[in-house]
């Protein structure tokens, strides 16, 4: 019985030991480098911008000038519009030389160069679905629309007072992504998070809309794994794996995606 307790004594001893020392133990954790990409490609928009810039150290006060890549090559290309050579404006952003209006239906690939490595992607920008109903289910609301092979959906709510006398609401955070579907002859349905309370309490005077976002599906994976880049709370717990990003190059990481918006008024 006393051996027993001396190592039971023993083991909680470690525990705290190593409890003392965590932060000794974190700033040793090795550091790697990546090149993030970040754009995105809004149907029916000229707006392109394209954001490459590099990762750093946590423990570093950086601004974005000090991360941004200031010297990169690289193009947008579609088969229907051609090649959209991409130029530097600051802070890591790139635009296109010439007016690029995205199309919906259209496939698009970045090719991109910094030093010696190449990067490389490819999105499509959905065609709108067809919406079968948008309505408020609860506290919530519910979208059903007629999917497109190659595209995932989202929705979120707008709560606009039809006066100055209250709060307008938006949702910021996608509740759900649709899944991926082979077949397009049912529906699918997507919901928003809750309404606020508030809207409730004066719901004749707001004007209720919801925004339907078409994505191309390869942002479902992404959906799915952006939360296991977080860092680990409980140190006895095991790390979330690896993040789903659609840019490929070596060291290189980010999300080059197409989408669409539909607004959609709720009667």
């Amino acid at each position: 019985m006393k051996t027993f307790k001396y190592i039971l004594l023993l083991f909680i001893s470690l525990i705290l030991l190593n409890c003392e020392q965590i932060d000794v133990i974190e700033s040793d954790i090795p550091y790697n480098e990546f090149y993030v990409v970040n754009a995105r490609l809004v149907g029916g928009t000229s707006d392109v911008k394209v954001s490459f810039t590099k990762s750093f150290p946590i423990e570093q006060n950086l601004q974005r000038e000090d991360v941004a890549l200031k010297d990169i090559t690289a193009y947008i290309w579609s088969e229907t519009q051609g090649i959209f050579p991409l130029k530097y404006e600051g802070d890591g952003i790139y635009a296109p030389t010439n007016q690029l209006i995205i199309n919906e239906g259209v496939k698009y690939e970045l090719y991109g160069k910094y030093n010696e490595e190449r990067i490389y992607s490819v999105t499509e920008v959905p065609n709108r679905p067809s919406v079968v109903e948008a309505k408020l289910q609860g506290d919530y609301i519910l979208c059903e629309v007629i999917p497109n092979n190659g595209s995932v959906y989202a929705v979120k709510y707008m709560l606009n007072s039809s006066d100055k006398n209250f709060e307008s609401f938006s949702e910021d955070i996608f509740f759900e992504v649709s899944e991926k579907v082979t077949d397009t002859l049912n529906t699918t349905k997507v919901r928003t998070s809750s309404i606020p309370l508030a809207y409730y309490d004066n719901s004749e005077n707001y004007i209720v809309k919801v925004v339907l976002y078409s994505f191309d599906e390869a942002y479902k994976d992404y959906f799915s794994t952006r939360e296991n880049n977080k860092p680990i709370e409980n140190i006895f717990s095991e790390g979330g794996g690896s993040v789903y990003w659609n840019v490929y190059g070596e060291n290189t990481i980010g999300l080059f995606i197409g989408y669409t918006k539909t607004t959609i008024e709720i009667k």
